[in-house]
This record gives C-alpha cells, sequence and structure tokens, in this order.
C-alpha cells in the first residue's frame, strides 16, 4: 500500500481515528478540533480563514433583501429600525469590548447593534446590520452610526426606486 492509500483509509474511518492522532501532537492535543485539523492535513485543504468583511456581506444581504421586497405586489415598505445590546456576560478576550446593560440593567461586557428590517405584507428582508462598540478604532458616535445607518438606507432604496 502506499501512502496516499493509507491515508485514504484513514480518512474513511473517519474522525475519530484522526482525534486519536492528533491527541500525541504536542500542538493539536490541547485544541478541540484537532482531528478536523488532521483531516485538512491529510486532504491537502487549507486552513486558512476566507477574507469576508463585515461591509461586503451585509451589502449582499441588502441587495438580497431589496431584491426580495421588490418582487412584492404592493408599494408599501415598512422599515424597522432596531438597536439593541448584543450581551457577552462572560466574554474576556473578545476585541472592543464595551459596557452594555443586561435585562437587569447591570453592565456587561457586549457590543451595540443597529439593524434595519424591510418588510411588505409578503416579504420581509434584512437591509441593514451594523455590530459596533466605543473602543473600536473608527468609532465616532453612536448618533453618527445611527446617521450611517440611515443614510444608507436612503441610498439602497432610492436606487430600487428608479
Amino acid at each position: 500500500m502506499t501512502f496516499g492509500e493509507v491515508v485514504k483509509g484513514i480518512i474513511g474511518v473517519g474522525s475519530l481515528v484522526c482525534a486519536r492522532i492528533a491527541a500525541h501532537s504536542p500542538i493539536l492535543a490541547p485544541t478541540t478540533k484537532g482531528g478536523q485539523w488532521v483531516i485538512r492535513l491529510a486532504k491537502g485543504e487549507s486552513t486558512q480563514r476566507s477574507h469576508l468583511d463585515a461591509a461586503s456581506l451585509t451589502a449582499q444581504l441588502r441587495d438580497r433583501g431589496l431584491a426580495q421586497l421588490a418582487e412584492s405586489q404592493t408599494d408599501e415598505l415598512w422599515l424597522m429600525f432596531d438597536g439593541s445590546d448584543l450581551r457577552r456576560p462572560y466574554a474576556e478576550m473578545m476585541p472592543d469590548l464595551m459596557q452594555v446593560k443586561d435585562l437587569d440593567g447591570s453592565l456587561v461586557p457586549g457590543y451595540r447593534t443597529l439593524n434595519v428590517l424591510g418588510v411588505t405584507p409578503q416579504r420581509r428582508g434584512i437591509l441593514y446590520h451594523r455590530l459596533f462598540s466605543s473602543p473600536e478604532a473608527n468609532f465616532i458616535s453612536e448618533p453618527v452610526e445611527v446617521q450611517h445607518a440611515l443614510a444608507t438606507m436612503h441610498q439602497a432604496i432610492q436606487a430600487v426606486q428608479r
């Protein structure tokens, strides 16, 4: 048998064997997903993360949402604007955590969010999403974030109405 055949057999047996292999590695043993790393290594797959950024992903969601809403048979469009707290009460190492209120009014680590949903009687779509915090590098103020959301929504809706 060749090495390639052995590797195919290991992968065919499943992640249990790969997890056992990872358990003997000083680098992979401390991780919870060492078996998956072994499978990726054996298959030659990349473990590099994709280069998605939030702005382009939310723009795609907005385009998809506007396309869905445009298919509706009505001229009525409701926009639901929501500014909420995303709580991470036990987080310590997440980047740019700020203090937000939990349900009891106590301060806990977390982020602020701005979301806009478009709704017609037949359709709905996510038109805007932004997660932010005051410690992040380019943060100015929450009213500026709200103004940016409103301007983005205005431009998006104007483009569809033309």
